[in-house]
């Protein structure tokens, strides 16, 4: 019985853990399906972020910024990080025209994670290649 209360607790917490963050990449993938086959091109004014030395269960907040560097509209479809930890909070759900800037931002929580850091924000766009990455790098202390 203890272990099927163990295998339904961890049944609930995977569950828990999921999004429909996929159905709305889907989504905007349809909506702007006309600049997915017309590429253009992504700059981020930096592709890795060192946030130093935190303390374990310190937020750390950073903002990604970027320009549509090519001749068509940049439309971000979605962007996904490799762990709960770290989360896009904003970025921007609409085209960008060429020349113009956007921010993703996200938060990286470093409860439980101490030591050497190296998250990756994949960003997926009608850009070539279609995914471009950034890292959030630093050291967790554990709190004294």
């Amino acid at each position: 019985m203890k272990n099927l209360f163990f295998i339904g607790a961890i049944l609930m917490s995977l569950v828990s853990c999921t999004s429909d963050q996929g159905a709305d990449a889907e989504e905007r993938r349809v909506e702007y399906a006309e600049f997915v086959d017309d590429p253009t091109s992504i700059a981020f004014d930096q592709e890795e972020y060192n946030f130093g030395s935190v303390v374990d269960g310190d937020m750390v907040k950073h903002t990604f910024k970027f320009t549509n560097t090519g001749d068509k509209n940049l439309v971000l479809f979605d962007v996904k990080t490799t762990c709960g930890c770290t989360v896009p909070e904003d970025w921007p759900k609409h085209p960008i025209a060429p020349g113009e800037s956007g921010e993703v931002k996200v938060i990286f929580n470093s409860n439980n994670k101490v030591g050497s850091i190296n998250k990756s924000i994949r960003i997926e766009a009608n850009t070539n290649p279609t995914v471009s990455t950034v890292r959030i790098t630093g050291e967790v202390t554990a709190a004294e």
